[in-house]
């Protein structure tokens, strides 16, 4: 089942929502393209955590 999951855009601030299919317990992480709403840019959504990447990582 997927779940609705908020972020904050890293280009405009704004929160977001998607649906995506959040991975429990998932050893390693797992990583979703997600082209954003709010500014038309493709950003990588961590299923385990549902945070997008950033570039501090």
């Amino acid at each position: 089942m997927a779940d609705l999951i908020v972020f904050r855009c890293p280009q405009t601030g704004m929160n977001v929502q998607t649906h995506l299919e959040k991975q429990q317990g998932a050893e390693g992480r797992s990583f979703e393209a997600f082209t954003c709403p709010a500014c038309a840019r493709v950003h990588f959504i961590d299923l385990v955590s549902g945070q997008p990447i950033s570039r501090k990582r």
